[in-house]
This record gives structure tokens, sequence and C-alpha cells, in this order.
């Protein structure tokens, strides 16, 4: 059930140093999935805490996001909320290094092609709401070779102490993920959420 089970969202990055593509702003965008995602799965009946630290550094933030999860005692499960970024070299310029010698530097601009949502996670018990979480968003954003991914070198899922997933929320850098509504990438993780508290876990 789902009554009382205590849900936190972590908007990933501080604001301005995550991924950028297509006029867009990673910690931005995932701001505005959080607080649709944070309504939707209040209504559903579970307590949401987000957490948020926008004028940090991304060390700073990680830091103080960890903290702040580990001291709620009752969370039942954590969702950092991320957006994938892709670049392609599409030339190089003359240029010349720090010794004044001549060299090449390569002319990078956003790669439009790699598309698609995955859920990162480390614990049995995180992959089994990653796989619930990709059952709806993977639905909505395919083009992936693997729907969920175990990722043990994350800070966040090595150091939380409730299970915890991280959701990539399809590509920035493509126009196809970067016009998704976030409401309906909302809607796709509460899904989730409700479909492992009340089928998987229950």
């Amino acid at each position: 059930m789902s009554k009382g089970k205590h849900i936190i969202i972590d908007i990933g990055h501080a604001r301005g140093t995550g991924a950028r593509g297509n006029g867009m702003e990673e910690h931005a965008r995932c701001e505005q999935i959080a607080g649709h995602l944070a309504n939707r799965l209040r209504a559903d009946g579970y307590a949401v805490t987000v957490l948020d630290y926008p004028d940090s550094t991304n060390s700073a933030d990680l830091v103080a996001t960890v903290k702040a999860a580990n001291g709620i005692s009752r969370a039942a499960f954590g969702i950092s909320l991320h957006m994938d970024a892709a670049s392609k070299v599409v030339g190089y310029v003359e240029s010349i290094d720090e010794d004044g010698e001549p060299c090449k530097q390569p002319i990078i601009e956003e790669d439009p092609a790699p598309h698609g949502a995955h859920i990162c996670y480390v614990s049995n018990t995180g992959k089994r709401m990653a796989e619930a979480i990709a059952k709806w968003l993977c639905t909505l954003l395919p083009g992936r070779a693997s729907d969920t991914v175990k990722r043990g070198d994350l800070y966040i899922l090595k150091n939380t102490r409730a299970p915890w997933v991280l959701v990539e929320c399809g590509f920035i850098t493509t126009p196809e993920d970067a016009v998704t509504e976030p409401q309906q990438i909302a809607e796709c993780i509460a899904a989730g959420v409700r479909h492992y508290f009340e089928e998987v876990a229950a």
C-alpha cells in the first residue's frame, strides 16, 4: 500500500552546471519534472520530500543531498532526476597550443541522434524499482540498448541509506526527447512507483 510511504525526489545537478541542449538546461528541466512528480505522488497518497540545492557546486549538491536524504529515517525510496546529453566532433580548427606549437582543436556540436530514457541502480531493491519505472518511462522515451543499468560508481546510489534510483529522462540534446512534456515524464515515473509498491513489493 502507498499510504505512509515516504519518497525522496532529488533534482540532479546545481543550476547551470548540468547538460544543455535545444535551448534547455538540465536543472530547469528536472525541476519541472520534479514538481509534477511530487504532485502526482502526493495525490496517490505518498509523503514526498524534494531535495534541491540549486546554488551549490555539483559536489556540494551531492554531499548536501546525501546528508539530507540520510536524515529522513523512514524514507522508503529515493529518485534522482537527470537528463543525458550527447555531442560529436564535426571538424577541426587550426590553433596554437600552450607551448606555442600549431595544433588542431576539435569543433564539438550537439549530437541529436542518441535518445531514450534509462534508470540506474546499484542494489537489488533498486533494480526492481528501476525495472518498474522503465516499464512506463522507456515506452514513452525509447531508444536505449538497456532500459536499466547497474552503476556502482554513482555517488548518490552508493551513499544513500534508502534504496535509490537515478532516472535519466531522455537526452536534452535530442529534439524528440527534449520536447516531451515534463508532466508526461512525471506520470510515467509515478506509474512505476505505484507498480513497485502495489505489485512488486506488496
